[in-house]
């Protein structure tokens, strides 16, 4: 554990308690985070991937704030249908990983895809419909 700045040589403190933090230039107030603060220079330091754990949590609040489903709400929607993830990836017409990036939160989903999963998640017959092309041979 860090005790001195190796900025400034200042006190370093830990704290337990909101910080800020950029999302698509947007400053996301996250409530809950563990991070260290020099308490001369105030310069923040993370340790042990909480940088991770933080953004993963902007990006939702930023979500939330937006509208867009959660990465917990994309995966229920994918799991209700029975989906795998590169399944689901094929359903909506999606990139590889993209499903996986959007349930953990590292990315989120442009409002097109979102609205396409809300059609989906409220329309059963949409997704029924989708399931049964996804496998034809150049379906459009």
């Amino acid at each position: 554990m860090m005790t001195k700045c190796p900025a400034c040589g200042g006190k370093i403190m830990d704290i337990h308690g909101p910080i800020e933090w950029d999302v698509k230039g947007e400053q996301i107030v996250v409530d809950d985070a563990d991070y260290c603060l020099c308490a001369s220079c105030g310069e923040i330091y993370l340790e042990g991937g909480m940088d991770g754990i933080i953004h993963r949590r902007a990006v939702d609040q930023y979500k939330r704030d937006n509208g867009l489903l959660s990465g917990d709400e994309v995966r229920e929607l994918r799991q209700g249908l029975g989906l795998s993830q590169a399944k689901f990836e094929k359903l909506i017409g999606a990139g590889p990983k993209t499903v996986v990036r959007w349930e953990r939160g590292s990315v989120f989903q442009n409002r097109t895809a979102d609205t396409l999963m809300r059609v989906i998640r409220d329309f059963p017959e949409v997704a029924a419909y989708l399931m049964e092309r996804v496998d034809e041979p150049h379906a459009s």
